[in-house]
């Protein structure tokens, strides 16, 4: 359904009907329709393809940074643990919806691109200290010992030795991130700093709010696909962290 919207979608997400305006569900507008005529299911299918689309491309986003940093300052430590950390403590000492939001506000962030690169850029201190945490761990590892004393150098025993054995841990918290960016951009969107042109939960949320006597399926249908998804994402996160850990167990 995200992948393949305009495949399931009844309608233009944009397009509107006159006549029906919040015009509850039936069998024309199987989630009803919003205030000016727009088919909600539409906009909620469309709106799942932007939340994913997002969600992913801020987890790209945020290990690309999270990684040679969390890496270079599990590895070497000293000096270069301490710069690395504290930019990642200085980073932390703001709550994160309140650092996206101003974020959002500064740059005018309402493109879905420069959304991911917001929300990557506030969220990767914590994926960063995780990986430094496993990086201290595999470093005092016997086999990368036994590498170091046959003389392999250190960028070289990071990516063969180092990262392929903190793989888990970044696949289910990244996993867990996904759900959190979810909820970001429908924070975002919902607060009316997103795009108005680009189909979103948190954008029928917004819209929605005003409606909630006399329309309240705007409100009701996409905030129940956001619980779902979050909470689905987050079952799969707790499968690959209970299925990871009998692997290392065995």
């Amino acid at each position: 359904m995200s992948f393949f919207p305009f495949l399931v979608a009844p309608y233009n997400p944009n397009t509107t009907f006159a006549g029906n305006t919040n015009v509850p569900p039936s069998p024309k507008f199987l989630f009803g329709s919003d205030y000016v005529g727009r088919d909600v299911l539409s906009q909620v299918i469309w709106g799942s393809r932007t939340s994913f689309f997002i969600a992913f491309g801020a987890v790209v986003v945020e290990l690309l940074i999270a990684l040679p940093f969390g890496l270079l300052a599990g590895y070497f430590g000293g000096v270069i643990d301490q710069v690395l950390m504290r930019i990642a403590d200085a980073m932390l000492c703001m709550p994160t919806i309140v650092l996206l939001i101003v974020a959002v506000t500064l740059f005018r962030a309402q493109s879905e691109v420069s959304i991911i690169l917001v929300l990557g850029l506030i969220n990767w201190p914590w994926l960063a200290k995780t990986i430094r945490g496993q990086t201290l761990r595999v470093r005092e590892e016997d086999y990368l010992t036994a590498a170091r004393s046959l003389g392999f150098g250190d960028f070289y025993m990071i990516r063969n030795h180092v990262l392929p054995n903190i793989t888990s841990p970044i696949i289910v918290i990244s996993t867990f991130d996904m759900a959190w960016f979810i909820l970001y951009e429908a924070t975002v969107s919902f607060i009316g700093l997103g795009n108005p042109t680009i189909p979103s939960w948190g954008r029928l949320l917004y819209v929605g709010r005003g409606f909630l006597a006399t329309a309240p399926w705007v409100t009701i249908f996409p905030g129940i696909f956001i619980m779902l998804t979050v909470f689905s994402i987050n079952m799969l996160g707790d499968f690959l962290s209970d299925m990871l850990a009998l692997k290392i167990r065995r």
